[in-house]
């Protein structure tokens, strides 16, 4: 696709034509100035490494790409914003598996998350999750639920009726690794847990 005028429209058509298209197209888009530094700059300023942010570039291209070969833009922002709020979306997503912070939603990270489009990645997020939920087990689904909602192992021992706080550790242990190993075994995941290990 020889292509020196290159549009937004030109390089989503690009992407989802495939081949050598693709390929310019995507190097076009790694290659827009200023974009990298941006989405490192943001994971420098909310507690991230250089390392994470030179992580989080490269998943977003991945998830950027993905999205637009599967029509999932919507349009209504410009493609340099949509790569910028699919990465902070991300940062956000790893900083929460990896503990770094609890009960801050995005839209109180940030408002530019909140665009139709990064709507629709935790809408998938979300629909993913319950997917595996429902996979694992009743008992199982409601010790993980009180976990989350921070209740110590006694309270989940005695509302769980274990024998005591060691044995609900133990079994929380247990079904926080089985809805792990659903969501890797889930290829849908494979592209979006790749910070998780």
């Amino acid at each position: 696709m020889a292509n020196t005028d290159w549009t937004d429209e030109a390089l989503i058509a690009g992407i989802q034509i495939g081949g050598s298209a693709r390929e310019e197209a995507l190097k076009r888009i790694y290659l827009l100035p200023g974009l990298r530094e941006t989405v490192i700059r943001h994971v420098l300023e909310h507690g991230g490494s250089r390392q994470d942010a030179q992580d989080i570039f490269q998943e977003t291209l991945v998830l950027f790409d993905r999205n637009l070969r599967e029509g999932r833009f919507e349009g209504k922002s410009a493609l340099r914003t949509y790569f910028v709020a699919i990465a902070k979306w991300r940062w956000v997503t790893v900083r929460r598996q990896h503990g770094r912070y609890t009960n801050l939603a995005p839209a109180q990270y940030d408002a530019e998350v909140d665009s139709p489009e990064a709507e629709t990645i935790r809408s998938e997020y979300r629909e993913l999750f319950q997917e595996a939920l429902g996979q694992i087990g009743e008992r199982c689904r409601e010790l993980l639920q009180l976990y989350q909602l921070e209740y110590s192992m006694e309270e989940i021992a005695q509302r769980m009726q274990y024998g005591n706080a060691d044995v609900a550790k133990k079994e929380a242990y247990r079904c926080r690794m089985r809805f792990r190993e659903l969501l890797e075994n889930n290829p849908e995941f494979a592209v979006l847990l790749k910070g998780l290990t």
